[in-house]
């Protein structure tokens, strides 16, 4: 269709028209990553745009252009057509290009491994885009900023900004909704007037038989090949939230094996080095003949020492170093020991056996360690049951109060922690988890973790 309309375009002698055309030829051509094709038709409506000197559309071009470069790898073209497209860009003060150029550099050096100057650009990018509210622009400079915070090692940053980019995707979806829903009034309204239209001509024309056979097989083409192109675009639309998912699967899973990982190389450095140290320091002191320095020295180093061990403990449980179980059951007694809340935990003795890795073990005890915190404080129960099973590969935890129950939609609402932490570390696991709540009886929740 873009050629008949580039051929029309040039029939009727409209060159700007023609080179719109091969923008859009170019843009089909990257998509079907035919690359080569893309930068040809391209540079042809660049030349068309610079000999009329239509500066919004010179700067599309270039941008365009810089795009495919990138794809290509030819990271100096892709460098080069983005400073031309910005420096026009801000001649003009089209802050939506700047912003956007910005971002595709910021992307670029990602690309590239050099992490400083992504976040560089992506910031600039970000600050005008957070000035003309392009929601789009800043949904895209989070995930590059996410992205490249990745690949340089920096979870930290590169969770922060992902999660940014899911509350700004989240605002786009919205706005883009709603102007779905306007746009589809729009074309019902359009469509219902020209079904009247055609009604009327059709009484008109009616004795035109063969004239109107043939704008109804006109019709019925174009229908068929708006379904055509509806269906590609929902298949590839429903691949890229599935890669976005992935995605974001891995980046989580990366995000907190890292962390389950620093927290046990921390944990072990207090216990193993520090602790000693502090040891060795106090058995030094000791020998000191007394004194009230001495005295009040040796009661610090043994703050000290207590102080490193509730950091280690905090860590990682030294109750884990005894098995996931042992872990569970010394949990469930501490809570036990407040007379307030009673939990009863049960565990068969094939379930005992089991062999679990160190990461999953921190995983599943945080789990449980947060599911449990929660009842205890919200649920005014009185009594939490623990169950321990296995289905097959499967491991199933099912933890049931006696408490007042809770909206589940809440769940969503939430602007605490503990339940985006329940829901991400399940995530990462593969795993699956269900809440059933009612009111004045209790709640009941059950996590499946496949493999564990």
């Amino acid at each position: 269709y873009y050629h008949k309309a580039e051929k029309l375009a040039g029939e009727i002698k409209d060159e700007e028209l023609v080179a719109d055309c091969q923008n859009n030829k170019g843009t089909v051509y990257e998509q079907l990553k035919e690359y080569d094709k893309a930068l040809a038709t391209y540079k042809k409506a660049l030349d068309v745009y610079t000999r009329k000197n239509i500066t919004s559309k010179i700067s599309m071009a270039l941008s365009n252009i810089a795009i495919v470069y990138k794809y290509q790898k030819n990271y100096k073209g892709s460098l080069e057509y983005n400073r031309r497209a910005l420096e026009l860009s801000a001649k003009t003060g089209d802050k939506w290009m700047m912003s956007a150029t910005y971002n595709n550099m910021g992307n670029l050096y990602g690309q590239m491994g050099d992490y400083k100057n992504a976040v560089v650009y992506c910031g600039k990018a970000l600050e005008i885009a957070k000035q003309i509210n392009a929601i789009e622009i800043i949904e895209s400079i989070y995930d590059s900023l996410s992205e490249a915070a990745a690949k340089a090692g920096d979870y930290k940053s590169a969770y922060t900004y992902h999660k940014n980019y899911s509350d700004a995707n989240s605002k786009f979806i919205n706005i883009e909704s709603a102007k779905q829903l306007s746009e589809l009034n729009v074309k019902f309204e359009t469509e219902r007037k020209q079904k009247l239209i055609q009604e009327q001509q059709f009484e008109i024309s009616r004795r035109n038989y063969w004239l109107y056979g043939a704008l109804i097989a006109l019709v019925l083409i174009s229908a068929v090949g708006y379904l055509v192109i509806r269906n590609n675009k929902y298949k590839q639309d429903k691949r890229i939230q599935a890669e976005i998912q992935k995605q974001h699967r891995i980046a989580t899973r990366s995000l907190f094996e890292g962390e389950q990982n620093e927290r046990i190389r921390i944990a072990r450095d207090l216990h193993d080095s520090i602790g000693q140290m502090l040891s060795v320091i106090k058995m030094n002191v000791s020998v000191i003949p007394e004194s009230k320095v001495t005295l009040n020295t040796l009661k610090l180093v043994d703050s000290t020492i207590a102080e490193v061990r509730n950091i280690s403990r905090n860590l990682i449980p030294e109750e884990l170093y005894f098995g996931l179980f042992r872990a569970l059951e010394d949990m469930c007694e501490k809570i036990n020991s407040s007379n307030i809340t009673q939990v009863s935990i049960n565990v068969p003795g094939d379930v005992r056996e089991h062999q679990f890795e160190k990461s999953n073990e921190l995983s599943i005890y945080r789990i449980v360690q947060e599911v449990l915190n929660n009842m205890v404080k919200h649920s005014q129960a009185s009594l939490i049951n623990l169950d321990v099973t296995r289905q097959g590969n499967s491991f199933n935890l099912a933890i049931k109060d006696n408490g007042k129950g809770f909206d589940t939609d809440m769940i969503d609402k939430s602007k605490g922690l503990g339940w985006k932490n329940i829901a991400a570390r399940v995530n990462m696991l593969d795993g699956k988890m269900e809440v059933r709540s009612e009111k004045l009886i209790g709640t009941q929740i059950e996590i499946v973790i496949p493999g564990a």
